[in-house]
């Protein structure tokens, strides 16, 4: 897998190659090159999500000018297709409900919400249909400026500190969704927690078997809070002018739903959270730049053994 460490470059060679690599996959979904087992707007912003995390590792060694250009770049080729984006995400979320409900023998239970989320997610289409002729020069804008990363002496302990301070805006998430546990802060602490997600992904060579088992718990939370914000999300649509509506009495009748499923969710989300925080930010920071330094004397051979190769 591309998305990772390799033994055998430095750090910041590495981190480079992630993030071009992503920027290079985001260009092949939106120019149609890459075929892709899901919409492609929904790859896209995986690869675009891949890519920014992978950037925030390296933002204090590359300068805060440089990193907001860059982050900026990505951000708004994002934004270009946000709209179908969350229009998907709303119907897919009815979607999913509605085949709960058909598995408890209750058929056809949001009818005239799917037929209306269905024209909604269409006309965003059809709205941004040439989404992809603005995102392509802005993509390889970025992945021509990822050269000028100037990252010949990033170490390990850089690496580390970057590590500890996701960690660490991750578990201050939690702490704020726990003492206000609104759909806001939940999502914050989603965030927060699939960034060091991320970032755990690229570092997993350094210790395989303790950071699969790590991203695996993040992975998840991640759903879990995912799920969690997909109901939040449908549900704002659902308020925003259900009075207004022939879909009215759906709507109420699937927002009781979707408020005691996101309770739910958010719950377990904050259980299995306060558990893999449960470290200090200092302590979990020293176990990563232990194995950083670990793998990187075995990953970079000696000058003696250089000369005898």
């Amino acid at each position: 897998m591309s998305y990772r460490l390799k033994k055998g470059e430095t750090l910041g060679a590495g981190l480079r190659r992630i993030c071009r690599k992503e920027i290079e996959g985001a260009v092949a979904v939106a120019s149609g090159e890459q075929k892709t087992g899901g919409a492609p707007v929904h790859e896209m912003r995986k690869h675009l999500k891949k890519a920014r995390a992978a950037l925030r590792l390296v933002k204090k060694e590359i300068g805060t000018g440089l990193f907001r250009d860059q982050d900026h770049c990505l951000r708004d080729v994002g934004r270009l297709t946000s709209e179908i984006r969350d229009a998907e995400v709303r119907l897919q979320t009815v979607r999913d409900l509605q085949g709960i409900s058909e598995r408890r023998h209750r058929r056809g239970a949001y009818p005239k919400l799917e037929t209306m989320l269905v024209m909604e997610f269409e006309n965003f289409m059809a709205a941004f249909a040439e989404w992809q002729t603005q995102a392509i020069p802005m993509l390889e804008r970025a992945r021509k400026n990822v050269d000028c990363w100037p990252l010949d002496h990033f170490d390990c302990k850089q690496l580390r500190r970057a590590v500890q301070r996701s960690y660490k805006n991750a578990r201050k998430a939690l702490a704020c969704a726990q003492s206000s546990p609104s759909s806001e802060n939940f999502h914050a602490l989603r965030t927060r927690a699939k960034r060091l997600w991320y970032e755990l992904r690229i570092l997993r060579p350094v210790n395989p078997v303790v950071l699969k088992n790590l991203s695996d718990d993040l992975d998840a939370l991640g759903s879990l809070l995912g799920r969690a914000h997909d109901l939040s999300f449908l549900g704002d649509r659902l308020r925003r002018d259900e009075r207004s509506s022939e879909w009215g009495r759906e709507g109420r009748k699937l927002l009781a739903v979707i408020e005691v499923s996101q309770g739910d969710l958010q719950r377990g989300a904050a259980e299995l959270a306060e558990h893999f925080f449960a470290e200090r930010p200092r302590d979990f920071g020293e176990r990563i730049g232990g194995w950083l330094e670990d793998w990187e004397n075995h990953a970079c051979p000696s000058i003696p053994e250089k000369l005898l190769a």
